[in-house]
């Protein structure tokens, strides 16, 4: 049912009860009332005829499929119908007109703070005579007492937002961080400790025409004290060097940590939706230096408020109201930085599908899977153009923003310095008048440019962390994106294959797609029995080995494991009893007994059973021929690594599935990368393999099926045939045509 209609059913049931005389408590949307009625709270509304009405009353009308609370101002007649108008208390126009048709009721009462206030209370008879007279006077100050209110959450929200992230990053480095800090605040204030020794000396040079012994002792004092002060200042810097590569480290360290066990978490669907995909790509990005930025930007600013608090007291001493010319000055830039922080994370946002489309040439153009064909076709300049239309775009969008920023920060930095040396002049003309030393004066100088440079680095550092903290959010909301429970608690059922698999009329469609993979599919898989699937592709077939993975769930339908109901026995269990084959089947750049031992990554290595899966697979001679053996470094990622054939890899992955030895063997196109005699073994070893074991096999070369005990064929997401290899045969139908097919083919 539309939306519409929807709330015009909900509309008509209000009234319904109204018309039966009902009190009926709606809840305030908006701030068109304010400060009458403000959002959120409950109003009381009760039925009552036009007759009933006066101006000032706050009626309940339908407007727009909406119920609207607005205060009646003018009643009149057209028509021989009586017409209403309303406005809202903080509304500058009025509502369009209407007839009692619309009417529902009038207000009578509201909740405000857990008191129940009268529409007859003194405070509504107040609020109905400044809206029926002052209203022009009192809407703008209402207006800005929202804006602020509204400012105010925005920024508490804001602040709240940054501690959670902050404190989520700093967790487990509180220490490091602790000292970070302190080291930060102290670099703070030992600049102007320095200016203000060095404001000494001069003031004590200038005071008197030579010095006695005792000055002299006071003025080397003072000399050994501001070197001291620099040094400080030295030492500090690489103390705060090395425990800032410590904290670096740390959060590093747990931010990749959370990185990879929320990617280990997420469902599959999530990597096969495009919408999520770019949601990845984002966090992905960000969590590379984003952490680690805003931390540091935290720390500049934690050195900056120490350097403010000193240079405050330094202003004092000279003239207080100098530090708000500083302020002045810095305002305008933080207010652009902060005005396009937003604008730039608006454009990564639209950006993120062709940042990853980007990223996807780049890859064809600098990857070895594609070196081949990029050589053999010669398409590197298609796919050059294609990067550098892409990349052209990009570019050119983030180049028009940042023109147009540039403008406004030009027009910011001379409004600055024009201040600052109008304040320099002034302080000069101070000291022609003697009204301070020429001490202050070099202090004042020092102070107001470090102190344009501390104040213009804190309040860069707060934009920055504002920015920062909207980009860290979409690493957050990617550590927070829903994921199907793995595991079930409080279930006594345990995974069982003694009796069947059982599919009861399951469907699935991909969060992506518009039509269903799988339309209700009812087929038994008995234990102990070897299952074909077959059928052309997209017909489904994978995808069912998908759920019975457990990787999605039927949108309808179910999956049963001896009777239990695989959302039952959870993820986790399902596969800890699963081997399987992917066509996809990926290839890992490790050494050969390490690629067969994570087949059962969760027992220690055993060689013995690695190289009895080896010898089954057919894979056992090529592994024992390599420079180590069993401990050669498969792939050419790295150095010293020996690249295999994918007929070869793809034997390394049912040797795996060997050496894993589960109830439930899986294998989607098992033989697809092996020649005519490699499928022969391996059809050997796969019968060996599926011996006193359930297995699923999906392939497209029939012979591969034949010795199957059950063989169900795929049409469009349905199953349409089912039987032994001979039964089908003998059906002559979908299945015979393929089989006549495939074999006409073999003869031509």
């Amino acid at each position: 049912m539309k939306k519409e209609a929807i709330n015009n059913n909900l509309l008509d049931f209000a009234e319904s009860l109204l018309d039966d005389n009902h009190t009926l408590s709606f809840r305030m949307a908006g701030n068109s009332m304010y400060p009458t009625l403000k959002a959120g709270e409950l109003g009381q509304v009760e039925k009552c005829s036009p007759n009933e009405l006066k101006i000032g009353d706050i009626v309940i009308f339908k407007a727009h499929g909406k119920l609207v609370a607005h205060r009646l101002i003018d009643i009149s007649k057209k028509n021989e119908y009586q017409v209403f108008t309303a406005k809202g208390d903080k509304n500058q126009y009025k509502d369009t007109p209407f007839t009692s048709d619309a009417l529902v009721g009038k207000l009578v009462s509201f909740e405000r703070k857990n008191k129940i206030i009268s529409i007859d209370s003194r405070y509504m008879k107040i609020q109905r005579f400044i809206a029926n007279y002052l209203s022009s006077f009192v809407i703008p100050f209402h207006n800005i007492q929202l804006l602020f209110k509204s400012k105010t959450e925005t920024l508490n929200t804001v602040l709240k937002s940054i501690w959670s992230n902050v404190s989520l990053l700093a967790k487990g480095s509180g220490k490091i961080f602790s000292i970070n800090a302190v080291i930060s605040a102290l670099q703070g204030i030992l600049p102007f400790v320095v200016i203000v020794c060095i404001k000494s000396l001069i003031d004590y040079l200038t005071s008197l025409s030579a010095l006695n012994d005792n000055q002299q002792i006071h003025f080397v004092f003072l000399l050994i004290l501001t070197a001291l002060v620099f040094l400080a200042s030295g030492v500090l810097s690489e103390i705060r060097s090395y425990f800032s590569e410590k904290l670096s480290q740390s959060i590093t360290r747990q931010v990749f940590e959370k990185l990879h066990r929320k990617h280990a978490s997420l469902d599959l669907s999530h990597y096969e939706n495009p919408a999520e995909q770019d949601k990845i790509h984002r966090a992905v990005q960000e969590a590379s230096f984003r952490p680690i930025k805003i931390i540091n930007e935290l720390l500049t600013t934690i050195k900056s408020v120490a350097s403010a608090l000193f240079l405050v007291g330094m202003f004092i001493s000279i003239k207080w109201y100098l530090i708000l010319i500083l302020i002045i000055a810095i305002i305008p830039g933080v207010y652009i930085r902060l005005k396009f922080s937003r604008k730039l994370y608006k454009l990564k946002e639209i950006q993120s599908t062709k940042e990853r489309e980007m990223y996807y040439f780049n890859r064809i153009l600098t990857g070895f899977p594609f070196a081949k064909e990029m050589k053999l076709f010669g398409f590197f300049n298609f796919f050059k153009q294609r990067y550098s239309t892409v990349q052209d775009t990009l570019f050119e969008q983030r180049i028009t923003l940042r023109k147009s920023e540039l403008s406004l920060n030009i027009a910011a930095q001379i409004f600055s310095v024009s201040l600052i040396f109008l304040s320099l002049g002034f302080v000069s003309y101070l000291k022609i008048k003697g009204e301070i030393s020429i001490g202050t004066v070099v202090l004042f100088f020092f102070a107001f440019q470090r102190g344009y440079g501390v104040l213009n680095e804190f309040f860069m550092s707060l934009t920055q962390i504002l920015e920062d903290n909207t980009f860290l959010n979409d690493f957050m909301a990617f550590l927070n994106m829903p994921t199907r429970s793995a595991t079930v608690t409080n279930n006594q059922s345990q995974f069982t294959l003694t009796k069947e698999i059982r599919i009861e009329n399951a469907s699935f469609r991909y969060e992506s797609s518009k039509r269903d993979a799988l339309k209700s599919i009812n087929i038994t898989i008995p234990a102990g029995k070897t299952v074909a699937f077959v059928g052309a592709n997209g017909s489904g077939k994978t995808t069912l080995i998908k759920l019975l993975c457990g990787f999605y769930q039927p949108n309808s339908g179910k999956i049963l494991f001896d009777g239990v109901d695989a959302g039952l026995l959870g993820q986790t269990s399902i596969t800890q009893h699963i081997t399987a084959v992917f066509q996809d089947f990926a290839l890992y750049n490790l050494a050969a007994i390490d690629n067969l031992a994570l087949g059962n990554i969760n027992s220690p290595i055993d060689m013995e059973k690695a190289r009895k899966a080896a010898q089954e697979a057919g894979i056992a001679d090529v592994i024992e021929r390599l420079p180590d053996g069993y401990n050669t470094l498969l792939g050419n990622l790295f150095k010293g690594g020996e690249e295999l054939s994918i007929g070869q890899w793809q034997k390394m992955a049912i040797a795996r599935a060997f050496y894993r030895d589960s109830p439930l063997i899986l294998m989607d196109e098992p033989s697809s990368a092996l020649d005519a005699d490699a499928e022969l073994q391996i059809i050997s070893s796969l019968r060996k393999l599926a011996k006193d074991k359930t297995a699923v096999i999906i392939s497209h070369r029939l012979s591969t099926v034949q010795w199957a005990d059950l063989i169900y064929f795929f049409h469009e997401g349905e199953v349409v045939e089912s039987g032994t290899h001979q039964e089908l045969m003998a059906l002559k139908g979908k299945y015979f045509s393929l089989f006549q097919t495939a074999n006409s083919r073999i003869e031509n």
